[in-house]
């Protein structure tokens, strides 16, 4: 069994999330354009670091950087959303999705949560599959503008979660 760990997004990963985000097929499937390290820098510096509406985690896999997570609207009430996941070519297919996804539920449930909200484009086959496998079921179907200006179906992924140990935020 892979030894899957969340770490809180830290300065220090920076470098190992434009590399991530900079990959050809991660571009692809997410529909960006590339962006430099130092872009990368300054949104975690200016924006992401003292944000309480997201938090942000390196996936790690067998104790190599594997992925990036990010949760958002955590200063909601009752939905918060898994707004990004990516993994890594090299270790797609490993059962971090699957990892990921259920961390993702816990922490919000953990936070008072009783819902969370997914979306992805009409392209993402694997994205789509991971969902509904996780127990997601879509709830709305939109046109967007994506990074890379192209216009592109997206799906909203929907899932009533167990609240039986709230606690507050």
């Amino acid at each position: 069994m892979t030894k899957i760990i969340f770490n809180a997004l830290e300065e220090k990963d920076i470098q190992f999330l434009a590399d991530l985000l900079n990959n050809e097929s991660i571009l692809a499937a997410l529909h960006n354009e590339k962006m430099p390290y130092d872009e990368w820098l300054d949104a975690y510096r200016k924006y992401w670091k003292n944000d309480t509406d997201e938090r942000h985690f390196i996936i790690f896999s067998e104790d190599k950087p594997a992925g990036w997570l990010k949760i958002n609207g955590l200063d909601g009430k009752d939905t918060a959303w898994l707004a990004m996941l990516a993994v890594a070519p090299e270790h797609q297919r490993q059962g971090l999705g699957t990892a990921a996804v259920e961390f993702f539920e816990e922490y919000i449930s953990d936070r008072g949560f009783s819902s969370a909200g997914i979306k992805t484009t009409e392209d993402n086959h694997a994205a789509q599959n991971l969902y509904k496998k996780c127990g997601y079921k879509v709830t709305d179907r939109s046109e967007n503008v994506m990074g890379d200006g192209s216009k592109m179906m997206s799906y909203t992924f929907y899932k009533e979660l167990k609240t039986e140990n709230k606690i507050e935020r």
